[in-house]
This record gives structure tokens, C-alpha cells and sequence, in this order.
């Protein structure tokens, strides 16, 4: 009996091991990815910021869709990690303006 378990061992424990390092290697593929893509979308969302932010800016105005819309944005932008100040500056400066209808 024992000489069958140490057989099935022998036989088990190099599949175990083949198959944790599969699922090591997916997870870190997985994690660089996500990371891709986070970096990817917060990237997106800072160009998105800078861009309508600065066109209400050089308006004078803003209408509330658009404002709600930054700060949404913003809010997203925060969540994935803030590095750069200016964008901050540039939704206060946003919050700053003439609130108006329309578009």
C-alpha cells in the first residue's frame, strides 16, 4: 500500500508543480495587463480633462452637463492614482466659472 502512495507521488507532485507555476505565470501576466490598462484609461481621462477643460476655460463659461462631466472625470482620474497637480488646477479653475446654458 505504501509503495503505491509513494508511486502516486512521485507521479502527483511534478504536475502540482508544472501547474503553480502556470498559474503564476497567468497572474502575472494578468497584473502587468491590468496595469496597461489602468495606465491606459487614466492617460485618456487626462488628456479628456485638459482638453474640454480648456476649451470652457478660454470660454469664460461652462455649461453644468460639461462641468459634472470634469468632475466626473476627475473623480475617476483620482481614484486611478493622481499624479499631476495641474489637472487639479484646471477642474478648480473649471468650478471657478460662469455657469450657463447650452453648449
Amino acid at each position: 500500500m505504501w509503495d503505491f502512495v509513494a508511486e502516486l507521488a512521485k507521479v502527483l507532485l511534478p504536475l502540482l508543480t508544472a501547474f503553480a507555476g502556470w498559474a503564476a505565470a497567468k497572474l502575472r501576466t494578468s497584473s502587468k495587463r491590468d496595469r496597461a490598462v489602468e495606465s491606459g484609461v487614466k492617460m485618456l481621462l487626462r488628456e479628456r480633462i485638459i482638453d474640454r477643460g480648456m476649451h470652457y476655460i478660454e470660454r469664460g463659461e461652462i455649461p453644468p452637463f460639461a462641468l459634472e462631466n470634469i468632475k466626473g472625470m476627475h473623480a475617476a482620474y483620482t481614484d486611478l492614482g493622481d499624479g499631476d497637480r495641474s489637472i487639479n488646477v484646471i477642474v478648480e479653475r473649471c468650478k471657478a466659472l460662469k455657469i450657463v446654458n447650452g453648449g
